[in-house]
């Protein structure tokens, strides 16, 4: 009986899809914590000060981003710099891992079936064909979620410099408040009020 095996199956997309949506959040976490964490810029730009205002400016931001770390680099957040790096580092270290096993595993898979015995590892003589399936399987989504991470550090490279550049000359001093507080609100007809929250931004 001839036996025939499937390179992809839906429960390991289905897995790869899972694992990606948590690699988005996480790196959106890091990134949001980022952005609270940056020293604030005061934007008290006068009329006079317009043409300077102009010059900075998202797209050229998204353009200097091409590279990684440019754009930050052009927001003068340079110590984004290196948490950039990093997450590629560590993405790009796992991507050649993984696609190395798929490829070891693929290789090995294919000379067994064609009998190439001279071919194979020695190192897995003790795994049949289907262990052998199994573990290029794995190493293949496991390639994919690493992909995914690494186009998706590169995107949040890109939104990460166009939110700053945006943000460059927001007004964060000491002459902004912001306060709020909850507070009751009446409904038609006469029933029982609805609860809500009152936000007030106050310059001094």
């Amino acid at each position: 009986m001839a036996v025939r095996y499937a390179f992809f199956n839906s429960e390991s997309m289905k897995s790869a899809k899972q694992i990606i949506v948590v690699v988005w959040l996480l790196c959106m976490s890091l990134f949001a914590y980022s952005q609270e964490i940056s020293s604030p810029r005061v934007s008290r730009v006068k009329a006079k000060d317009s043409l300077k205002v102009s010059k900075h400016n998202p797209t050229a931001a998204m353009l200097y981003s091409i590279i990684p770390g440019g754009g930050q680099i052009y927001n003068k957040k340079y110590w984004k710099v290196p948490i950039i790096y990093g997450l590629f580092e560590v993405s790009g270290y796992f991507l050649y891992q993984y696609t190395s096993e798929m490829l070891l595993y693929k290789r090995e898979f294919i000379n067994r079936r064609d009998g190439n015995t001279d071919l194979l590892i020695p190192g897995l003589a003790n795994s049949d064909d289907e262990n052998i399936l199994s573990l290029y399987q794995k190493s293949l989504r496991n390639m994919e979620i690493s992909l995914a991470a690494t186009a998706l550090i590169y995107t949040l490279n890109f939104i990460d410099a166009m939110v700053d550049a945006h943000l460059y000359y927001f007004d964060v001093s000491d002459d902004l408040s912001l306060y709020w507080s909850p507070m009751l609100l009446p409904t038609p007809g006469g029933t029982s009020p609805s609860y809500g929250i009152s936000v007030a931004l106050n310059f001094k």
